[in-house]
């Protein structure tokens, strides 16, 4: 016989709770009322933390920085109709990014669907293939409700690891005094398997002669887990082989990373510097200049590291791949990384001059928050130029860093930071986030620093790149000189606002700096909670011309 929704809901938030969610967001509504009383009732007995947002996209967001994080399951729970719509964005990001994201939507019984009804949509399979699960909860009895949402949790959480939905239809009487207690149960936890790991050679093609494993680059794209991380530093220092790593790969500052990696591949081909092999880890694809070196490598390995989401040969010339980073198992050639390592600084050599003055510029600002963050901190790097600026202009980062890169979208990145800021502090408190973002990526998510009084700050830096519209647009093919007439209406849209007005938002300190001295000054004052640090760049075309100045000046010190 199917349940109460009171009860139907206790059990919900009981079988979350013992699939190991410890943080459940939740964004006001009617038919939700159920599932809200029953999450105030676990979060009063200390069995999860609850955080509560007006913004169902926000709230999405948020969720996915706690559970990227704290890699266990995270539960953002929304109302009916376009409330559960508003999900989509943050479903997305954590199918292609492996996020254990679990999405629980109030709904209408499913007789009400096509009436007219209120609120009323057809929210099963909502998010169409994007959940590794999607389960309608109607007509089960309790004991069917809660294997049902063991069984999503199980996917969520298991090889394949991604976002799930449990739509969850509930019937009148919504509340009932009494009936909304939650009780703890034991809580499981799954055994992650181990990938093999193969020795290199064998992972070689046949029939491709000379080939020199000795020759080799190792080419670190976006991933998060911290095994798969030793391996790859082992095989480059093992090998001799340089490393070119994304921010958020993490091995910028392996002993054998390139600095300015992306700046220099560009000149590899001229350079006879087009290696023999390369490994790739995760997802890569920021730098059409690494592109471009996967291109030309006689062979390439790609690794998919767990959760092993398949979407790692973006530019589909790997010849094998695999689950594990491969064994180094060939003598290093000392004079092929001394090479690599003697253009890299000529590259900085030439990078630290032209970023030299006190005007503020995003290459700037990437650097000097790079050089901010410590050992204990997180950085979480918005899409766009940021991420470019940190990853060819900043150096290494001591920090680990983040940022949404399986889709690249701006959409929750304000909110995205919050949730990862309040999961790190959890295990290295008292470090401080930093999140590096543009204009418009604030603006877009401004919502996200809307949280309750009651609710603790977590130490957090928003540090946002000012230069009034999309600068990144201007690199690309739009912006070309024959689309100018059309290019700021369309492209670059200036915003013209006063970023210190738009983002201030209750208990968030706002300030405005002007220069590189400034930013430096502010950023050694460590935040005691959530602080919005503008620092207004220079315009956009003058970034454009500084970068193209770069990237000039390095392929002409290199070549």
């Amino acid at each position: 016989m199917p349940v109460t929704s009171p009860r139907m809901a206790a059990a919900i938030v009981e079988e979350l709770i013992a699939g190991g969610v410890d943080d459940v967001v939740l964004a006001p509504g009617s038919r939700s009322a159920p599932l809200a009383l029953a999450l105030a009732d676990a979060e009063r007995g200390g069995l999860l933390r609850l955080h509560v947002r007006i913004d169902e996209r926000s709230a999405a967001y948020l969720a996915l920085g706690l559970a990227r994080i704290s890699g266990q399951p995270t539960a953002v729970v929304t109302t009916s109709g376009t409330a559960a719509v508003n999900l989509h964005a943050a479903v997305v990001e954590a199918a292609y990014s492996g996020v254990p994201l679990v999405v629980v939507t109030a709904d209408r019984p499913g007789a009400m669907r096509g009436t007219g009804a209120n609120q009323t949509i057809d929210q099963r399979q909502l998010f169409g293939p994007d959940p590794v699960a999607s389960l309608d909860l109607e007509d089960l009895d309790e004991i069917g409700l809660r294997a049902a949402v063991t069984e999503a949790l199980t996917a969520a959480d298991g090889a394949h690891r991604g976002p799930i939905h449990l739509n969850v239809p509930l019937a009148e009487p919504l509340v009932v005094a009494g009936e909304h207690a939650v009780n703890q149960l034991t809580r499981r936890r799954l055994d992650a398997s181990t990938p093999a790991r193969m020795p290199l050679a064998s992972l070689l093609p046949a029939g491709i002669a000379d080939v020199s494993p000795s020759r080799g680059v190792l080419v670190v794209g976006d991933f998060d887990d911290p095994a798969t991380r030793v391996a790859a530093a082992d095989l480059a220092a093992g090998m001799g082989w340089p490393v070119i790593s994304e921010p958020s790969g993490n091995l910028s500052s392996h002993p054998h990373a390139l600095r300015h990696g992306p700046l220099v591949c560009s000149s590899a081909r001229e350079l006879d510097l087009v290696p023999d092999v390369v490994v790739s880890v995760g997802r890569v694809g920021l730098h059409r200049s690494v592109s471009e070196l996967l291109r030309a490598a006689r062979v390439h390995i790609a690794v998919d590291v767990p959760p092993r989401l398949g979407r790692v040969d973006p530019v589909r010339t790997a010849s094998a791949v695999v689950d594990a980073v491969p064994i180094p198992d060939s003598a290093p050639d000392l004079g092929w990384w001394a090479r690599w390592r003697e253009l890299d600084v000529i590259a900085a050599r030439v990078i630290d001059g032209a970023l030299s003055e006190d005007l503020l510029t995003g290459p700037v600002v990437a650097r000097i928050v790079a050089e901010a963050a410590g050992e204990d901190d997180l950085v979480v790097v918005g899409p766009s130029w940021p991420v470019r600026h940190l990853s060819m202009y900043a150096g290494p980062l001591r920090a680990r860093c983040i940022g949404n890169r399986g889709t690249s979208g701006i959409d929750g990145v304000v909110s995205t930071a919050w949730g990862a800021a309040v999961a790190h502090a959890l295990r290295h408190a008292p470090a401080t986030t930093y999140a590096l973002i543009g204009d418009l990526t604030a603006i877009y998510d401004r919502n996200g620093l809307l949280a309750p009084e009651q609710e603790p700050r977590p130490r957090l830096d928003y540090i946002v790149i000012d230069n009034d519209g999309g600068g990144i647009f201007s690199a690309l093919e739009q912006g070309a000189p024959e689309f100018a007439p059309d290019f700021d209406r369309v492209f670059g849209t200036p915003h013209g606002a006063d970023l210190a007005l738009l983002l201030t938002a209750p208990r968030v300190e706002v300030t405005t700096v002007e220069s590189s001295s400034e930013l430096r000054q502010v950023l050694a004052q460590r935040p005691s909670g959530v602080r919005v640090i503008i620092a207004r760049c220079a315009p956009r075309q003058a970034e454009l011309a500084l970068v193209r100045t770069i990237d000039s000046a390095v392929e002409d010190a290199l070549t």
